[in-house]
């Protein structure tokens, strides 16, 4: 019979029962979990219990909820769990714990510490286990509340509990409304410096050629860089007309890198477009990759402060063309013409080395939008420390959603192809790098023979995400990445309590939460 772990009040492990017996009578106080699983429509996934279950059979559930049966993170025995009775994945976080003690008629008791976690599933299909559950839906939240009100016997009383601790902390677990004021922010953002940027890019440039210039930038794109640039500034009590220009900037040299990586990566889409010099071709997209150089430093002559934002930007180029140098040389195998590439591949990537290249490629600009904020807005020293940790944390967090979304994403939400860094036989990727550390000896083999081959096509992709399906790489990777997003926000305490602040963080949030 399976044995559950017995705690005290303090949900520290003292021992364990058989199961069943835990739930005789009044019950032994032990360990479980509850699951809340929400989608990108506001609902929430409701589950009706077996009529098989010793207790509340065919009552309406969470998702799921069960006991861990050795001492481990409540996170990863939940996330499996998911898979065994709903066959689904998804990250899970957990946001509180709570006490309670329930009686089930004359049957039996839960008498449990109970940890509340949540994770969101925007997937259209679930197929329960039938043995588990009887059936399933999907229900708004304030739907399920008035049914609550009006029907609460139906519930489990777990659920209520979770459920009412859930509505309490709503607001720092990021809403589908937080989400659409967030877009409607980075919009105007996007509209306000949209002008700035074309003006300068295509200033002094032949007429014929005018379109060419535009393209990259014309493909879209959040506008995030200039974005954390001016909500820096205002959130410090600069002015939108000191840091236009400059947050332009930040906007033309991060596609400038995008040009480059493109044509290193040989990346025919990006954005759901094709990329610059798939559309041109290479020797055109490298003269306009000069264009964006040139009009990087064309915006900051419009500042106050144009010495020390060149500076920075320079600065900041040359990090992010190392991180860039590092990202190639963390490929696995390829470029056998190119023999600085060959003789001087890493070997083994350890997370040391992937944070410092992501740190590098990715982060250190993230970093210097917000720096950049706050140059322009006279922020003082601390202050300043303050904005260049949280763009840096801000910056690891992206990535690493990026890589998630790289191998899990849909391509049409993504903009890019899923699979692209296993095509490109990247180590640089964290799911990839985690999967090959938990695979098996053979599993391992099979990865790395897949990314090490000469030509990788569709059918080797799909297999590689078959086997990174099959570990925990995921839900390891989304959690670094709220390490990050945890040390963003905090970082964001010395400074002004505004409504931008407030913006600051709730990006901080959403950046692991979107799908392109």
């Amino acid at each position: 019979m399976a044995k559950i772990l017995i705690v005290n009040k303090r949900d520290e492990i003292i021992g364990t029962e058989d199961k069943e017996k835990c739930h005789d009578n009044n019950g032994i106080l032990h360990r479980g979990f509850s699951i809340l699983i929400f989608n990108n429509k506001g609902q929430i996934l409701l589950s009706r219990r077996s009529k098989f279950k010793r207790l509340w059979p065919l009552f309406w559930d969470n998702a799921c909820s069960s006991h861990p049966f050795k001492d481990e993170n409540y996170e990863r025995t939940g996330e499996k769990r998911l898979k065994k009775e709903l066959r689904l994945t998804c990250p899970l976080r957990l946001i509180d714990k709570f006490q309670y003690q329930a009686q089930y008629k004359n049957t039996g008791s839960e008498n449990e510490v109970c940890a509340l976690l949540v994770g969101e599933y925007n997937k259209k299909k679930i197929k329960p286990n039938p043995e588990e559950i009887a059936d399933w839906k999907w229900l708004d939240v304030p739907g399920l509340q008035k049914d609550i009100e009006n029907s609460p016997r139906k519930y489990t009383p777990w659920l209520k509990i979770g459920f009412r601790i859930y509505l309490k902390k709503k607001n720092i677990l990021g809403e589908k409304i937080d989400k659409k004021k967030l877009n409607s922010i980075l919009i105007k953002l996007t509209k306000t410096v949209n002008p700035a940027i074309e003006r300068v890019l295509v200033s002094n440039v032949d007429k014929k050629f005018k379109k060419i210039v535009s393209y990259q930038i014309s493909t879209g794109g959040k506008r995030l860089r200039p974005a954390l640039a001016i909500i820096s500034c205002k959130m410090l009590g600069g002015k939108l007309k000191d840091v236009l220009y400059p947050a332009a900037s930040l906007e033309i040299l991060h596609n400038m890198t995008l040009i480059v990586d493109d044509i290193i990566d040989n990346s025919n889409l990006r954005r759901g477009k094709p990329t610059t010099w798939a559309k041109f071709g290479k020797s055109i997209a490298e003269c306009i990759g000069v264009n964006y150089s040139a009009a990087i430093f064309q915006t900051t002559g419009k500042s106050k402060k144009s010495a020390l934002i060149s500076e920075l930007l320079a600065k900041t180029l040359k990090i992010v063309m190392g991180g860039e140098i590092l990202d190639i040389l963390f490929e696995k195998s390829g470029r056998e013409n190119e023999l600085y590439v060959v003789k001087n591949r890493y070997r083994k990537i350890t997370e040391k080395d992937y944070f410092k290249m992501i740190g590098e490629k990715t982060a250190s600009l993230f970093r210097t939008c917000c720096e950049l904020g706050g140059i322009v807005a006279g922020a003082k020293k601390k202050e300043t420390e303050a904005l260049k940790k949280y763009g840096f944390n801000f910056g690891m967090a992206f990535q690493i959603q990026d890589d998630i979304l790289d191998i899990f994403g849909k391509e049409k939400s993504f903009g890019k192809k899923v699979g692209k860094d296993i095509e490109e036989r990247k180590g640089g990727n964290i799911v990839i790098l985690l999967s090959l550390k938990e695979l098996n000896t053979a599993g391992k083999n099979k990865l790395f023979k897949i990314i090490k081959k000469n030509r990788i096509n569709k059918k080797d992709v799909k297999k590689a995400i078959q086997l990174i399906r099959e570990t925990n790489s995921r839900q390891k990777a989304y959690r670094l990445g709220k390490k990050f997003v945890q040390k963003a926000k905090d970082s964001l305490d010395i400074l002004p309590k505004n409504e931008w602040n407030t913006t600051l963080k709730k990006l901080a949030d959403f950046i692991l939460e979107r799908e392109k």
